[in-house]
Parts: structure tokens; sequence; C-alpha cells
């Protein structure tokens, strides 16, 4: 997906109003001072954002997206008559307008659009009908912050490096399903535990079996069926619990390029396989092993193997 990014910093007060207009909404200028700056980067699936602000201001919000804010003292914020401030994580939710007040203070937003959050809660609770709705703005229990704490810092402090897709997906992956589990939402939690609980023996019990079975001619079919459960449950497990929603197969392929990477650095010349027999032993061509390795590892085979 197409990363985007943006550093915007301005004393100007025309520009800054301009600026938070067009980002947040209705504004208002209360100061006859204010230093705006903001880092924004994210895609289709997240936003995260850094506020650094010294002078006041107040806005009006209509969110298109989830939102969790924390900051230092200085944020106020206001929805249907609820009140409070941001020092412990708060979200916000489309369908209501958020009013907040900042003065000299520093914020950090996360952002999750709803169709990309929607469409992660389903596969991870396994219910195409789930609407994602949150029942209030805190977080469930001091155990729960903790964990939203380590994971957004974890993301914030990676945010210069989303441009590698392998560690947006893992970022997106894991700020999402914190929030989910952070904030309480709308429904039945007893049962989203209990499918959580379902895929993660499903996804542990095909993991197993693809690894240790990665050298046979098997198929994803295969291993659902040693895991008990339909080749779609399967997927959706995978999709859910695995490593930047790796599939069952795209996890199969990869446990066989890993191993036969491994034979090509452990191969002798003279008394070794050969690419080909390294290739076929591990359920690919010649071509196809040299198209993945490439992919992968940035070498080709061919020059590994007798090093």
């Amino acid at each position: 997906m197409a990363l985007l990014s943006d550093d915007f910093v301005t004393a100007d007060l025309a520009e800054a109003e301009s600026y938070i207009t067009r980002n947040y909404g209705n504004v208002d200028l209360t100061a006859d001072r204010l230093t705006f700056a903001e880092n924004s980067i994210g895609d289709d699936r997240f936003a995260l954002r850094s506020l650094a602000v010294d002078g006041g201001y107040t806005a009006d919000c209509a969110l298109e997206a989830v939102i969790v804010v924390q900051s230092a003292q200085g944020y106020q914020w206001e929805v249907d008559g609820v009140r409070g401030d941001a020092v412990a994580p708060v979200l916000f939710q489309p369908g209501s307008t958020l009013a907040c007040r900042l003065e000299d203070t520093r914020v950090r937003v996360t952002a999750l659009p709803l169709p990309a959050l929607t469409d992660l809660a389903r596969t991870v609770y396994n219910d195409d009908t789930l609407e994602v709705r949150f029942d209030g703005h805190s977080i469930v229990d001091a155990a729960m912050a903790r964990a939203w704490e380590s994971v957004s810092t974890m993301a914030f402090q990676n945010a210069g490096a989303l441009g590698s897709d392998l560690l947006a997906a893992t970022v997106f992956r894991s700020v999402a399903v914190t929030a989910l589990e952070a904030f309480a939402l709308v429904g039945d939690r007893a049962e989203r535990v209990v499918s959580v609980q379902q895929q993660q023996r499903a996804y542990r019990a095909g993991l197993a079996f693809i690894e240790d079975h990665a050298s046979l001619p098997i198929t994803v079919d295969d291993a659902a069926a040693a895991a008990g459960v339909s080749s779609a449950t399967l997927n959706r497990a995978f999709r859910s619990h695995s490593l930047a929603a790796r599939t069952p197969a795209q996890h199969l392929l990869a446990a066989r390029l890993d191993a036969a990477h491994g034979d090509l650095v452990r191969t002798d010349l003279e008394s070794g396989d050969s690419l080909a027999q390294i290739a076929a032993r591990w359920g690919f061509t010649e071509r196809s092993l040299t198209r993945a390795h490439v992919e992968v590892y940035g070498v080709r085979p061919q020059d590994l193997l007798g090093r």
C-alpha cells in the first residue's frame, strides 16, 4: 500500500488555521500566538500523528476514523456531554463531534479507518456480520492500558521505517488488535474471546503441521484437516494470528524457501546436491526457487551454492 507522510510546522496563525481546519475540522484560534507542528505517516489502514502545540486553539472535529489520543497535560475534550483529558489514552469514533481544546501540549494520535478496522475485527473474531462500535472512551483496565502503551510506543518509534510493507502490516495488526481488545466493543465479549481461542488453537496446530511436513507434498487442505477445521477457517486463523497476516499457503511457501536456503548454504559443490535437486526437494522448480530466493534474500541461489 502507498505510504503517505507529511511534516508541517508553522508559527503563522493563518497557516495554522488553514491546516487544522483542513485536517481536523472547524477551529477557533483563541490566542494571539500559536506554533503548530505535526508529523504524520500512514496508509489506507492506519495513520500515526505527532502534534506539538505552543499556544492554544479549540477545534470541532467530525471524525472519519476511529482515533486513540494520548497527550501531556493541556488536552481537554468533550463528546456528547462527556468530558475529560487524554493523559490516559482515550478513544473517539465516527458518529459524534469531538470538541477539543489544546494548549501548550504534545499529542499522539493513532487513526484507524473504520473499513480496515472492521475487516480485521471480522477476521480476528470470525464473524462476518460484526460491526465495530466501541462502548465508551476509556481503556477497560490497567493491564490493557499497559498493552496499549507498549504497542503505541512501538508504532511511533518505528514510524520512520514504515516504508517496509512487512513492518507496516505488522504495526497495523498490532495496533488494531490492541485497540479492539483495550477499548470495550459493543456486543458479547465472552463470545469473542471463545472465537479468538478457537482460532489460536487452529493456528498453532496448522502451523506445527506445516513446519513439520514442509518437505512433503502437503497442501493447505492437509494442514486444515490436521488442525480439525475447514480450509477457510484455517486461512482466517492465519490471517488473524500470523506475522503480517500471512495465509497458510504463504507460510508453507516461506517454510519451504527457508529450508531450501539452508540447504543451499550448507551444500558443497563437489559432494552436495545440485540446484535442481534442492529445488525439487522443497517443491520448487529451478526458476521458481530463483525468483522467490531473490525476492526474499536479495541474491540468486546459484550464487550461494557451494560457497
